[in-house]
């Protein structure tokens, strides 16, 4: 009997004592209806519910997904200890490290048939508009606050030419600032500037292809950003790395058997995960660069 107590005991003690390290994963999301928690709920609850059963082998107890209305709830979340890995886009992802300091970028996600992007501003085809500086006291069509590709990065591009970029709604804007709207979608992003109801539109090149030919052929791009990584899977710095192991290879694998295929599609449209590479932990340094230097 001593003799299996002996072979047991470097078992016990090599399964970490806290947080997640109770062999429990705790998935969370940012809403992207904040009004609309449950749609969260239906989009990546299958992923969770994947993770369960192929998690439950290593010992790995999935929790319920943890679903945030926002960044600034999500931060509340992480700091709290009670979310262990996330998935969200790259400048939402660096802003909750930075606020946070509990999360770390470990995989990189292909979503929506792109590995990573470049956020595209467009005008009429017939607009005198002809790059960003001829912006100046115009009004431009965002997505939504929390879009990276649509809102955040745009945003950034705009500012670092000099320009002030203030909401449409503001009280009292200078002659010379580019006033945005958030009207909701990509395609109403475009049906704006189609339409004379905005001067400019941003969102990613992937957008840009999807956008029905005979609306883009009425539109013109006038400049792009550098490129951007498309989305990140982070993990919690208290996860036990045994943990992060074994979620990384389930996730990893999933795009290589039909089940995970769909699952992956249903949520978000993602079609598979990868490490990251050198040259990607690169271009998110040079994000978190220009991230701090605006914020």
């Amino acid at each position: 009997m001593w003799v299996w107590s002996l072979i047991l005991l470097p078992c016990i003690l090599l399964w970490p004592p806290d947080s997640g390290a109770d062999g429990r994963l705790r998935l969370g999301v940012v809403s992207e209806r904040p009004d609309r928690p449950s749609e969260a709920l239906e989009q990546y609850g299958p992923l969770n519910a994947y993770l369960e059963r192929r998690l439950g082998d290593a010992g790995v107890r999935v929790a319920d997904l943890v679903v945030a209305r926002d960044l600034a709830e999500m931060a509340q979340r992480i700091e709290a200890g009670e979310v262990d890995a996330l998935i969200e886009g790259v400048i939402p992802t660096l802003k909750l490290e930075r606020d946070t300091q509990r999360i770390r970028p470990s995989l990189l996600v292909w979503r929506k048939g792109q590995r990573q992007y470049h956020s595209l501003f467009f005008v009429r085809r017939d607009s005198p508009i002809t790059g960003l500086q001829d912006l100046a006291g115009k009004t431009i069509a965002f997505e939504s606050k929390r879009s990276t590709s649509a809102y955040f990065v745009p945003l950034f591009r705009l500012r670092d030419a000099g320009l002030e970029v203030v909401p449409a709604e503001s009280e009292a804007p200078s002659p010379e600032a580019l006033r945005y709207h958030f009207v909701g979608s990509e395609l109403n992003q475009a049906y704006w500037v189609h339409d004379g109801r905005a001067d400019a539109g941003a969102f990613n090149d992937g957008d840009w292809e999807r956008t029905p030919a005979a609306i883009r052929e009425e539109l013109r791009v006038i400049a792009r950003t550098p490129p951007l990584l498309r989305w990140l899977v982070s993990f919690s710095t208290d996860l036990a790395p045994e943990i992060e192991q074994a979620v990384s290879e389930v996730l990893l694998e999933m795009h290589l058997n039909p089940e995970g295929l769909a699952t992956l599609a249903a949520a978000a449209r993602i079609v598979k995960l990868e490490h990251l590479t050198d040259d990607d932990r690169a271009n998110l340094a040079y994000w978190a660069r220009v991230f701090e230097e605006f914020n």
